[in-house]
């Protein structure tokens, strides 16, 4: 079972007030963001973000890495990768965003997406860090395979070498429900937390759920949907996922 407290969050009673400007420069650039800053991010964006081949690539790696502080000089950026609130997000050396991914960092931390170095993320991923706290940190040479999406609301942490192939969700959150008379999104919603650990391979299509810690060396199979934490070691698959096989060696 999992024992991870859970944090409540209501996003109407948070933003409700703002403008539909507040919220788009929210969304955007980041919270308390101005507009100067929207117009230079998105003159910045406009004019990088499309542009082909090498000369594209080369001009990317010049300019983000002079206007976004988290971005290694040694990390490589594919054409029309979108980047929300890229100031509170880090690319280590040798990371690799390839084309149409979606990096979301719109959240009130600074560290809302870091990926390690020699990390990788496949084309048309979507890492969405959530407002209003929450986050997505890649540890070194892992691997997220194309069209695979990540909700970091509740706080999405991943180790070292994992390997997540494509089409996986991961979400840190879980909508509420309890009262009959109101809309599910007028509820909130409650977020606890994902931690999978090193060296730990997530099978194509495979779903994991809120508050779920998967222990290193673990393996997930294809379109498994895991609600429960894993071990470190074990093998898991099926709906509900369950327990497959015997122990692997699992990374200390």
């Amino acid at each position: 079972m999992n024992h991870k407290t859970p944090s409540q969050y209501d996003l109407e009673q948070i933003y409700g007030k703002e403008t539909n400007l507040q919220r788009y420069i929210r969304l955007t650039v980041g919270e308390g963001a101005t507009i100067p800053a929207l117009i230079g991010h998105e003159l910045l964006l406009g004019f990088c973000s499309g542009l082909p081949g090498l000369m594209g690539l080369a001009l990317r790696n010049r300019f983000y890495t002079l206007s976004f502080k988290g971005f290694d000089k040694n990390a490589f950026i594919g054409r029309h990768v979108t980047l929300r609130c890229p100031r509170q997000t880090s690319l280590a050396a040798q990371v690799v965003i390839d084309d149409y991914v979606q990096l979301i960092a719109t959240s009130r931390r600074q560290d809302a997406i870091t990926i390690g170095a020699g990390s990788s993320i496949r084309s048309y991923a979507m890492l969405n860090a959530g407002p209003p706290e929450g986050f997505i940190h890649i540890g070194k040479d892992s691997s997220i395979g194309q069209s695979t999406i990540l909700y970091g609301n509740g706080g999405l942490t991943i180790g070292n070498q994992v390997m997540i192939a494509g089409q996986c969700f991961i979400v840190a959150s879980s909508h509420n429900f309890k009262n009959p008379d109101v809309p599910i999104k007028h509820h909130g919603f409650t977020a606890r937390g994902i931690t999978i650990g090193d060296n730990v391979w997530i099978g194509a299509g495979a779903k994991i759920l809120d508050g779920v810690t998967i222990g290193n060396g673990a393996i997930i199979g294809a379109n498994a949907v895991v609600h429960r934490s894993v071990a470190p070691g074990i093998r898991v698959g099926g709906v509900p996922a369950r327990e497959l096989g015997e122990k692997t060696s699992p990374t200390t």
